[in-house]
């Protein structure tokens, strides 16, 4: 007896023993489990119709959409006409002039400057000679025919003079010469004269952003040792090229003097140089 007796309390009979029964907390605790169950099948039920509801209402409750079978109209076409175009006109043939009789051909030298390039592409043409350039008209392709009239001209020493008839020598200031009976050359020739131009000339970073292309003819003068000195840019293109041309025509080795009547002389000597990218 007195164990079932301990078998039926519970937490609440515990806490409520000796207390009154019939109404206030110890009805709510005992009542607290069938309430829970009431609101969660509450909770589960609006829930679950919130969710359903929209798509039974939208199944067995929307309106009934007609179906309209779509008429069609057949419309004939425009003719179109458009203008037939102008026939061109033949074109005239012209016949060019004919050549004056008598007329010769004049021999004319191409002349091939030194092209600074990227690469170490190798010269495809030789640079002609000064002499050459001197006794023929310059040209962009060489022509065989006969040589232009050029005026004679003679050098002769100019006879000592002095007081009184002396034979003393007198020591006058060198003349720069322009064109000598032996013309100063690079050592090896003009072909490694280009060879040492497209080796030596770095082409500027400025002239190469700006794509800048063209000629620059630079002079100066071979003296009687072979020394390269007064040299001037006559063309420039700007944008670093002409100090660079500049700079490694000053820093050539010594060439073969030019001479004339057995002596050597200095002689001005002018040289263009090619800038182009690749």
């Amino acid at each position: 007896m007195e164990k079932s007796y301990y078998l039926s309390m519970t937490f609440n009979n515990i806490v409520f023993k000796g207390r009154n029964k019939l109404y206030g907390a110890y009805a709510l605790r005992k009542a607290y489990n069938r309430h829970i169950f009431l609101a969660a099948i509450l909770a589960t039920t609006v829930f679950s119709g919130a969710l359903v509801g929209p798509l039974v209402d939208a199944i067995f409750f929307a309106d009934q959409v007609k179906y309209e079978k779509p008429t069609y109209t057949i419309v004939e076409p425009i003719p179109l006409y458009l203008p037939e175009p102008p026939k061109p006109e033949p074109a005239k043939s012209e016949t060019p002039p004919p050549a004056p009789a008598g007329e010769k051909k004049v021999a004319t030298e191409k002349f091939v400057t030194p092209k600074v390039v990227d690469d170490n592409t190798p010269a495809v043409e030789d640079i002609p000679n000064q002499e050459d350039l001197l006794s023929k008209n310059i040209g962009t392709e060489k022509i065989e025919g006969e040589l232009p009239e050029i005026p004679a001209t003679t050098i002769t020493d100019a006879p000592p003079v002095g007081i009184e008839g002396g034979t003393g020598e007198i020591s006058a200031p060198p003349t720069t010469y322009i064109h000598v009976e032996q013309m100063p050359q690079f050592k090896g020739g003009t072909s490694a004269l280009a060879a040492y131009l497209s080796k030596k000339i770095r082409y500027p970073d400025p002239a190469r952003r700006n794509g800048v292309e063209g000629t620059v003819v630079v002079t100066f003068v071979v003296s009687t040792s072979g020394e390269i000195t007064d040299v001037e840019v006559l063309k420039g293109l700007g944008f670093g090229t002409d100090e660079e041309a500049a700079r490694v025509i000053k820093s050539m080795p010594k060439w073969e003097p030019g001479r004339q009547n057995g002596r050597n002389v200095p002689v001005r000597y002018t040289l263009p140089i090619s800038f182009k990218i690749q």
